[in-house]
């Protein structure tokens, strides 16, 4: 997409949303993750626990970053809104422009690119 992430009908399909934008914040500090809601059925368990958080790694060094308390927090789920995870940029891993790996359970998105 514009933002710099590419669709997966896979995960669209199996967990009910679309990842919207791979986001540096608090001078790289931070790495926050959108994404909106298409199917609320599917998505309500999304990022409420950690096996489904979505693990985010950098291609380049395979580093994956932690999701952050803040992260994984309950909200109702509403489709067409926008939510978003948070993760502690440990080590500088994920870099501006450099390509990011997005992963829940066995699917992956590969190549999103943090701005």
């Amino acid at each position: 997409g514009p933002e710099g992430v590419p669709l997966s009908p896979e995960i669209e399909e199996q967990f009910g949303v679309r990842f919207t934008g791979l986001h540096l914040l608090a001078r790289h500090g931070l790495v926050d993750l959108r994404y909106r809601v298409i199917d609320a059925g599917k998505a309500k368990n999304f990022g409420h626990y950690t096996e489904t958080a979505p693990l985010v790694s950098a291609e380049d060094s395979g580093e994956v970053i932690e999701v952050t308390i803040m992260g994984l927090h309950n909200h109702r789920v509403e489709p067409g809104r926008m939510y978003y995870v948070l993760y502690r940029n440990t080590d500088n891993a994920i870099q501006s422009e450099r390509p990011v790996t997005i992963a829940i359970g066995d699917l992956k998105l590969e190549h999103a690119v943090a701005w």
